[in-house]
């Protein structure tokens, strides 16, 4: 396939690489995320993509954003820590960069990467744990990747444990990931 752009969207920071078919980072470049601000947030992703065109030759996009993706991988449905609700960002990043977009559960992809080319290669089962401004995990079971009837399986930042507890952007109160 060549070079592909991998984009992962955090809730305090985006980062965005060249990728070879190896899975090899050829070049990086990071930017806040103005996570209260979804169409600036969309900006500052395609910025960053339109920053490594620049000097790459790449053939696609993927983008690993936290939150929950529509089972098309295309549109973020909601996301706690970004603002997001049922957001078309891959087609708003493709009319941006004239590239093809898919986009993943953050969490999805990373476990997705290492059951390929990190530490789950060679393993058909992995569970991957993703901490940062939330919690969330991605599930590959018999070589694939466990996305859920909606796509929005392993979420257990989202697990209320604590009845009543600290109000979480998701809109519940005692999420888990208020509390880690």
């Amino acid at each position: 396939m060549g070079l592909t752009i991998g984009v992962d969207v955090g809730g305090t920071k985006i980062a965005a690489g060249v990728v070879d078919d190896d899975g090899k980072i050829v070049e990086m470049v990071k930017r806040p995320t103005p996570a209260a601000d979804p169409s600036g947030t969309i900006e500052a992703i395609s910025d960053a993509i339109k920053e490594l065109l620049g000097r790459n030759e790449v053939a696609a996009v993927g983008i690993g954003a936290a939150g929950f993706v529509d089972e098309s991988r295309s549109e973020v449905l909601f996301a706690a820590n970004l603002s997001w609700r049922n957001e078309s960002v891959a087609r708003q990043v493709e009319e941006r960069t004239g590239l093809p977009v898919v986009i993943e559960n953050d969490a999805n992809a990373a476990a997705w990467a290492e059951s390929r080319l990190g530490a789950g290669r060679g393993h058909n089962d992995v569970v991957m744990i993703t901490i940062g401004t939330g919690i969330g995990a991605g599930i590959v079971l018999n070589g694939e990747l466990c996305r859920g009837r909606w796509g929005m399986a392993g979420e257990p930042g989202h697990y209320r444990v604590v009845p009543d507890g600290r109000l979480c952007g998701c809109g519940n109160r005692g999420c888990w990931e208020q509390y880690a």
